[in-house]
């Protein structure tokens, strides 16, 4: 017997212990529910409290209500240069209404050679646009439709300046999805994604990480109280940068400011053209650097870029400016880099007078500079010498023959490109582009211009090659 009870409290043990293997494990989980469920309906309450992101999404919903009726999808149906068969499905793309009168703002590279476009509003309403006029060195173009009704033009702010941080929402057709939009923040300024394709030479463009792909070009690009900054135009791509219509979006998209859209814009309404200012100066490192500002102490002062060259009795020259000269402000804008410079003073129109920030032999120097008005062989060059490298393949040099003659040659053909194709070879001559004769790098570029050779339209470029003359035909998709 007394074996027997020796034994009982064993058992009690090996019992609860049991009891709390099995049990135990049950009993911690009903109490992390207990307490997720707690911790749930504590959540909801705060919530429902504090109404901080009911508010964020009225707010974002007003920007859609007042802007998505601003907004247009526009299509294209693109032909050959001589109004022949059709050749591709055309082109899609956004626009937005710029004012009463039924202008209608988009990006030149969605109209493309074309004449005329589809526009469909957001209540579903289409008409017909025509192409008022497409500026391809900011690859802006103005539409026209007739009002009828009415139209309502999208708010505009040009006199609060964007920011860093700001939170910004692109509209537009992505992918075909009509009246899209989307939110990201302003990621940096000033920026220049080297759109050699677009053909956009004088843009510093916003950079932004709302979502654009295929299908927004165009579209506004709006601040939070709906007023457009700038326009859709350009998106970088994980293994390059390329425009809106290639690639998907990476979390980088670009917009041309609203100021040079307004400049643009505003020209081609009140005088049918764009007139652009010229200062007369080369930079010194090239297109793409910058340099340091050092007083007469060696102190580091900022950035700039440095006068290499100042072009005799144009708008530099008369200022005073002088080789060696490091540029830093045009008005109210910092100049660091040479597409800043560019932007801004293309921008502005011939005759207008604007103040310039130097500094000289570590001293600092204002001056008034009246602008000039940018020469036309220049001004093709600087865009159709990237665009025809990207977009054909091709790149053009100038030269002269044995008699001493200039010319203008073929440096080198891409391999597999659109040149190559064509029938072009490095070392051809070109002797014309249509009918005009050629017989520089100046007016080659002023030829092509005249062709509209930016707006996708064939081009018949004659050629030298071996003693014999023949045309070949190109386009620049």
């Amino acid at each position: 017997m007394r074996r027997i009870v020796a034994l009982g409290p064993a058992f009690v043990v090996l019992a609860v212990m049991a009891a709390v293997t099995f049990l135990g494990p049950i009993a911690v989980q009903r109490m992390v529910f207990s307490q997720t469920q707690a911790e749930v309906v504590l959540a909801r309450q705060v919530l429902q409290d504090d109404d901080i992101l009911e508010r964020i999404d009225r707010a974002t919903r007003r920007v859609a209500e007042a802007v998505k009726p601003s907004v247009v999808h526009i299509e294209v149906t693109l032909r050959t240069g001589d109004g022949e068969a059709v050749f591709g499905p055309g082109a899609s793309g956004s626009g937005w209404v710029y004012d009463v009168e039924g202008h209608i703002i988009t990006n030149a590279h969605v109209i493309g050679a074309a004449e005329s476009a589809q526009i469909e509003f957001a209540n579903g309403r289409t008409a017909t646009a025509k192409l008022i006029e497409a500026d391809e060195f900011t690859d802006i173009a103005v539409l026209k439709v007739d009002p009828g009704i009415g139209v309502i033009p999208v708010a505009r702010d040009a006199t609060r300046r964007v920011a860093l941080g700001d939170r910004v929402f692109a509209f537009g057709s992505p992918f075909n999805f009509k009246f899209s939009m989307s939110e990201g923040i302003v990621s940096g300024l000033g920026r220049n994604p080297r759109t050699g394709s677009t053909g956009n030479a004088f843009t510093n463009y916003i950079q932004t990480d709302a979502a654009v792909n295929p299908g927004n070009s165009g579209g506004p690009l709006v601040n939070v109280f709906g007023q457009v900054v700038g326009m859709n135009v350009a998106i970088a791509t994980g293994s390059r940068q390329s425009s809106s219509n290639q690639g998907q979006s990476a979390g980088i998209s670009f917009a041309i400011p609203l100021g040079v859209i307004e400049s643009v814009v505003d020209q081609i309404i009140d005088q049918g053209e764009v007139r652009r200012g010229f200062l007369g100066i080369t930079s010194a490192r090239g297109m793409d650097q910058s340099t340091d500002v050092l007083d007469q102490t060696g102190r580091f002062m900022g950035r700039g870029i440095r006068v290499a060259s100042v072009e005799d009795g144009l708008a530099a020259d008369r200022a005073g400016i002088e080789p060696g000269d490091i540029i830093t402000r045009i008005g109210d804008s910092e100049i660091r880099e040479w597409h800043h410079l560019s932007s801004v003073i293309s921008t502005a129109r011939p005759g207008s007078r604007i103040e310039v920030e130097l500094w000289r032999s570590g001293e600092p120097v204002t001056t008034e500079v009246h602008l000039a008005e940018f020469p036309d062989g220049t001004l093709q060059r600087n865009v159709l010498q990237p665009a025809l490298r990207w977009r054909a393949g091709m790149q053009v040099v100038s030269a002269r023959k044995q008699g001493g003659e200039p010319a203008v040659v073929l440096g080198g053909v891409q391999r597999d490109s659109d040149a190559d194709r064509a029938g072009f070879q490095a070392g051809d001559i070109i002797t014309r582009v249509n009918t005009e004769t050629v017989s520089d790098e100046l007016s080659f570029y002023a030829a092509m211009g005249r062709a509209d050779a930016l707006r996708g339209k064939l081009v018949r470029i004659g050629i030298e090659r071996d003693g014999e003359e023949q045309t070949l035909s190109l386009r620049l998709d």
